[in-house]
């Protein structure tokens, strides 16, 4: 791929940006960044709005990102179509990464684990009288190609074959012992959040296994940090970026 080419080159790690790709480019662009690797930890925006949505905003921004060399990677979060991950919908400059396969970036092996469970899934929002998932299955009903939430958001476990050779792990949830604590909306509805629940320890699972150096993620849209036996994590607040090479 033309991005990894450059041996010296930057690495960021940017939170959720709900598919504002013009706005994670222009602020790339206007703090001087060049000859570097953006990788967004999910709710990218892939799969929302028309079937050549995607198309479009790459075109918008692809001349920039050759210009100034910066290439963006990006993890499957909740709101996210998980059939873009599958390697086929890569662009020269953007690429959906499939979950559990590891990528080497700026010489740093990261370990990216999609994913995540709307916990606002069954929440009926008042003026509408409708759930995000009451509206996603009125429009399957109407042959809509459109969609608001995938039933295969969750986290895809795997129980074998983990790498312990990682520096960084990208995931969308977070696992069970990071912040934040689990804490359950009284419209989450048991099904829901047995599969937060089961998510989180899956990803617990990871980190004892994996043990990595750095743990990355987002799904929060707030800032938290700290320290968990040998692994220093972090979640990015929405479109916060790092730099972490």
């Amino acid at each position: 791929m033309a991005c990894e080419k450059c041996a010296e080159r930057q690495l960021w790690i940017c939170g959720d940006i709900h598919g504002d790709l013009s706005g994670l480019v222009r602020n790339a662009v206007n703090c001087g960044m060049s000859h570097a690797d953006i990788l967004v930890v999910g709710d990218f925006g892939a799969g929302f709005g028309r079937p050549k949505s995607m198309d479009v905003a790459y075109g918008k921004v692809c001349t920039t990102l050759e210009k100034n060399d910066i290439c963006i990677y990006t993890i499957r979060g909740n709101h996210d179509n998980p059939a873009f991950f599958d390697g086929l919908h890569d662009f020269e400059w953007l690429h959906f990464l499939s979950d559990h396969r590891i990528i080497e970036l700026c010489g740093k092996r990261i370990y990216p684990i999609g994913g995540a469970v709307s916990a606002d899934i069954d929440f009926v929002d008042p003026l509408i009288r409708k759930s995000r998932r009451m509206i996603n299955d009125t429009l399957i009903r109407m042959g809509s190609s459109k969609r608001i939430w995938w039933p295969d958001e969750a986290p895809v476990p795997i129980v074998e074959s983990f790498s312990t050779a990682v520096d960084v792990v990208a995931s969308h949830e977070a696992p069970l012992s990071f912040a934040p604590p689990l804490v359950r909306a009284d419209y989450v509805r048991d099904v829901t959040w047995q599969k937060i629940v089961e998510s989180r320890k899956y990803l617990d699972y990871v980190l004892q296994t994996v043990k990595p150096i750095l743990w990355f993620y987002g799904h929060y849209h707030c800032c938290y940090e700290g320290n968990y036996q040998k692994t220093h994590y972090r979640c990015l607040d929405i479109a916060e970026m790092t730099r972490i090479v």
